[in-house]
């Protein structure tokens, strides 16, 4: 005879409310469900999938979230895994309740009974064929990951319920049949349940499988048990699932579709990028992806389109996954992994430059007209019915045009089938680097020497025409910065208009680092003459982009903007862009820069070409 394994539950559950924990059977056994094409070795037919208890990885399942109907979304989030052991095919687990108000209701109907099941949320990585049952064939899963559990009515596991207070559980087993039709049941029997809980029960089992109310007043008439309510549940549903019909299209569906292949790689490029730098995080359904490896999740992503594939068969997966016709999926998956991990870690690098130089849009890679300080005309006084006056806009105004730049590497179809993706992590660390640097060197090389030459015909550093330039160089002390503190304040606009410019930064580089430290530092003078004027009211600057004893003090750009940059519409730093090579299966990834600085102003920099 098959394997029959009973399961009998009390009424009084294992809830309690002073610590708001409740034990549930996570999964029961193997809980066999049948599943839509294609199977894991790429049939195109419907399969038997099976969960064994020895093959379950759960090192993040302690913690995971405890949802409602496998709704991911904060109103569905109800508490949290506490603990979570295998006993024999089983996994067991206590749930934490948190105090929101439907993780209440939900103890609410838990202690009335009406809500029992408890389903898992999970993804696998490796299936076994263990043979056929009723036609189907069956694949147990190997090695799989459990990500979150939750309560449902209606579960695929029968078995998979809150735990009763009596004994908890009983299990009878008897001796299997080998015979591989045969098909493991589990019955959950209803004798300690009354009537009316198992009608409730009846009505929720149907309503949510989408049964007509005739098919469930049949079933109360003829007193069947929740768990035969169940089987009828599963088999209503697989007709209505099975080939040719699809009412796919005319279903109306509210809320997130998690089999779409754009939000699946959207999840798997979250999760690849969280192996990349610890600066990202792998969240929400990303979570289910980290143990997989990219072809893995390449195979997936061909599954999820329809692709007829096998999951164990590496090279036709990268050749449907980077070859001609291809949907580009792996590529792009690649990608938006390296992407988002980049734009983490060239964030983190804060170049120097961006406190003295002020950021502004660029559209395109055409000249961009900057005004200058004195640029709009001053106010003036306007006599009764009169009008006020108005200038105009000089032509002779300072441009800046952005650049195009790039870098890339290949990854061959060695390294994509090792899944050695370490070439690809290092790039998009190293990119971020050097991009950063790249920028800072760019801007700084903007003020070396005397600076490029204005709009006026004069060096952006002058002395006798701007004013920002020491006649003579000196060191770091309290004269030389007064003077340049001095040079600062006495700025004028185009039209003569004092300024009045607060500098801000004091900016070395590494030979004049500790001089400019020691100008800066507070000290506790014993006579007036000891007195620092400029201690705590200049930030120092340090660049190793600064050569020699040249030092500068600046304003904050934000009030006299002197060196501006931008990216092209908003593209904040390298973007990484993939293509396939159709002829070697290799990934070609290209980091491309479109970056602009510039030099619009000189009233909001002193140089000092140093002693």
């Amino acid at each position: 005879m098959p394997e029959t394994m009973t399961r009998a539950v009390g009424r009084a559950s294992t809830l309690d409310r002073e610590s708001r924990t409740v034990e549930v059977i996570a999964l029961s056994g193997l809980a066999p469900a049948l599943r839509p094409p294609p199977a894991p070795d790429g049939s195109r037919s419907r399969w038997i999938e099976e969960l064994g208890a020895d093959g379950a990885d759960l090192t993040s399942f302690d913690g995971a979230p405890a949802l409602t109907d496998h709704v991911n979304r904060v109103s569905a989030s109800v508490g949290s895994v506490a603990s979570v052991r295998v006993d024999g095919d089983r996994i067991l687990a206590t749930v934490r309740f948190d105090g929101s108000p439907e993780a209440d209701s939900l103890m609410g109907k838990i202690e009335a009974g009406s809500v029992r099941g408890v389903s898992l949320g999970y993804g696998v990585r490796r299936y076994e064929r263990v043979g056929n049952r009723d036609g189907f064939p069956v694949f147990r899963a190997a090695a799989w990951r459990p990500n979150e559990l939750s309560f449902t009515p209606l579960g695929i596991d029968p078995g998979a319920q809150v735990r009763a207070m009596e004994a908890h559980m009983t299990d009878t087993t008897t001796t299997p049949d080998t015979t591989p039709a045969d098909t493991a049941t589990y019955e959950a029997p209803a004798e300690n349940l009354n009537r009316a809980d198992v009608h409730r029960e009846l009505r929720s089992i149907g309503r949510l499988a989408g049964m007509d109310q005739a098919a469930v007043d049949d079933m109360i008439d003829r007193g069947v048990t929740p768990d035969e309510a169940r089987r009828a549940a599963f088999e209503h549903m697989a007709k209505r699932s099975a080939p040719p019909v699809n009412n796919r299209s005319q279903r109306v569906e509210v809320g997130t579709d998690y089999t779409d292949p754009d939000l699946i790689r959207r999840a798997m490029a979250d999760a690849l990028a969280s192996t990349f730098t610890p600066l990202c995080k792998a969240e929400g359904m990303a979570q289910q992806y980290r143990a997989y490896r990219p072809l893995d999740m390449a195979g997936e992503l061909l599954a999820a389109r329809g692709e007829r594939i096998s999951r164990f068969d590496r090279e036709t997966i990268l050749t449907r996954s980077v070859g001609a016709h291809t949907s580009s999926d792996f590529p792009l998956l690649l990608a938006d992994a390296a992407n988002k991990s980049l734009l983490a870690q060239y964030s983190a690098a804060a170049p120097t430059y961006r406190m003295i130089a002020a950021r502004r849009p660029f559209n395109d890679f055409k000249q961009h007209k900057f005004l200058r300080l004195g640029d709009f005309p001053d106010f003036a006084e306007v006599s009764e019915a009169g009008e006020g006056t108005y200038g105009t806009i000089s032509e002779n105004r300072e441009t800046v045009i952005p650049k195009e730049y790039a870098t890339g590497l290949a990854i061959g179809r060695k390294a994509l089938i090792n899944d050695d993706l370490s070439a690809l992590s290092d790039f998009a660390s190293l990119i971020a680097i050097r991009a950063a640097a790249f920028e800072d060197a760019t801007v700084y090389a903007l003020i070396a020497a005397d600076g490029p030459t204005l709009s006026d015909g004069v060096a952006l550093f002058n002395n006798a025409s701007h004013g920002n330039k020491a006649g003579s160089g000196a060191a770091i002390s309290v004269t030389t910065l007064a003077a340049a503190v001095q040079a600062l304040r006495e700025m004028t606009g185009l039209d003569g208009i004092k300024l009045n410019i607060t500098p801000r930064y004091l900016v070395v580089g590494p030979a004049y680092e500790l001089i400019a430290r020691q100008t800066l530092a507070t000290i506790t003078p014993t006579k007036a003459g000891d007195v620092n004027p400029f201690a705590g009211t200049l930030e120092l600057i340090v660049d190793a982009n600064i050569s020699g004893n040249r030092w500068f003090v600046a304003a904050d750009p934000a009030q006299v903007p002197t060196l501006v940059y931008g990216y092209v519409n908003g593209a904040e730093g390298p973007q990484i862009t993939t293509e396939t090579d159709f002829d070697t299966k290799s990934v070609k990834v290209r980091a491309g820069l479109d970056f602009a600085a510039g030099a619009i102003d000189y009233r909001g920099l002193y140089l000092n070409t140093g002693g």
